[in-house]
């Protein structure tokens, strides 16, 4: 029996009912009919893969990827590129409304390279085989390439595949904007001197828990704009320079909107949007709590002979009276949002605008709603970082309401 999909839930998944019982359907596009095969049986809902389309939207495409139905990794790549932009947006619109009553602000949506954009993956080793763990489980699905990655970090794969793994559990592959490769080598009792005379820029093994460089680094230097930054393996960075790039400068846009005199970046990390954003006030203030992160953040300032930036390592949700006459507040939280001590200091710092960057638009609704008691939310930017995935990023401008 086919059942037609009426709608995408948030996730790319389409919704039919089965036996009045709403059914969460994979592989699948609105005003389909599919036969299903149900792999999920809950009280209030279903769970099923797509078994046969009936009725093929034409919203759909070829998938290149031969992994795409085992490995999880994408989500919605069977859906043309135009349209998973439309999904992306109407689900920020949708989210936005529901949970937060805010209406009538997300404009547009910046569009990504749809293959080839990520400059890091992780991959599993089992039994000397490589890959990525199928989705919510522990099972590896062994691959050649991934279509998402740069072709630098696919001919490393290629490379990597045609030597003995042995003793070697996860492979961390990072490239940089100038296709320079950092290779990390995690496992025990692993043999160094094997991996030595590989055609790899910079190789680091964790062996036991134990770091060791074994040729080269253990970061890169890459870059956004015209800003340079130290990338260890374990430091957070953007995935897609495509994105990244435009996500910073929408921010950049904004803060120059007024002038200002201080800006203080919030989760600041590795300090790369306050540093971005060195020539958009007199004085940049960036609070990060992890320790590593701020030391990187300074290596940062003076890789780039930045003086009007200063980094402090601190919880966001502990800085109330530390920083007064704020002009702008940027927030770059992590998915879980803003914390109820942050929100609270950011309110108390009462700076005529704030930019929130956020990666997950069900905690932003759930922060702007109580932002928007004492500010106005001008604009909404969606910005595709994560082509063929449901994920995507969104960059929010406000203003603080008159009195």
């Amino acid at each position: 029996m086919a059942y037609k999909i009426l709608r995408l839930d948030d996730y790319g998944r389409g919704i039919t009912k089965v036996d009045d019982k709403i059914c969460f359907v994979n592989n699948a596009l609105e005003d389909e009919e599919v036969e299903i095969s149900i792999i999920n049986d809950k009280s209030k809902f279903m769970e099923a893969d797509s078994k046969e389309l009936n009725n093929i939207s034409i919203n759909r495409q070829h998938v290149k990827c031969p992994y795409y139905f085992t490995c999880g990794g994408c989500n919605i790549a069977h859906m043309k590129y135009d349209k998973q932009l439309d999904f992306k947006k109407n689900k920020v619109i949708n989210i936005l409304s529901r949970y937060a009553d805010i209406n009538y602000v997300v404009n547009d949506i910046l569009p990504s390279k749809e293959f080839g954009y990520r400059n890091k993956v992780v991959l599993k080793v089992e039994n000397g085989k490589l890959g990525l763990f199928k989705d919510s489980s522990n099972t590896l699905v062994e691959i050649d390439k991934c279509l998402l990655c740069k072709d630098k970090i696919n001919k490393t794969i290629e490379v990597l595949k045609s030597i003995d793994l042995t003793n070697i559990r996860e492979i961390f592959i990072r490239v940089n904007f100038n296709d320079e490769i950092l290779l990390v080598l995690t496992g025990n009792n692993i043999d160094r001197m094997y991996y030595m005379d590989l055609d790899i820029d910079n190789i680091v093994t964790i062996d036991n828990g134990e770091e060791s460089i074994v040729k080269g680094n253990n970061y890169l230097i890459d870059m956004i704009g015209d800003i340079k930054y130290k990338v260890s393996y374990e430091s957070f960075f953007q995935v897609n320079y495509i994105g990244v790039n435009k996500l910073y400068e929408q921010v950049e846009k904004y803060a120059l909107e007024e002038e200002n005199d201080i800006i203080l970046d919030l989760y600041c990390g590795t300090g790369s949007i306050a540093l971005y954003l060195n020539e958009c006030a007199k004085k940049i203030y960036g609070v990060e709590i992890n320790s590593k992160a701020v030391e990187d953040a300074n290596y940062n300032k003076g890789l780039n002979n930045i003086n009007n930036v200063e980094f402090l390592c601190s919880d966001v949700g502990l800085i109330k009276d530390k920083y007064k006459n704020v002009d702008l507040v940027v927030v770059d939280p992590p998915r879980s949002g803003l914390s109820k001590s942050a929100i609270r200091n950011v309110l108390d710092i009462a700076s005529e605008r704030i930019i929130y960057v956020s990666c997950d638009p069900f905690t932003l609704a759930r922060d702007l709603k109580v932002l928007k008691e004492e500010y106005t939310i001008k604009e909404v930017k969606v910005v595709d970082m994560f082509p063929n995935t449901y994920h995507c990023e969104s960059i929010t401008i406000l203003e603080k309401k008159s009195l």
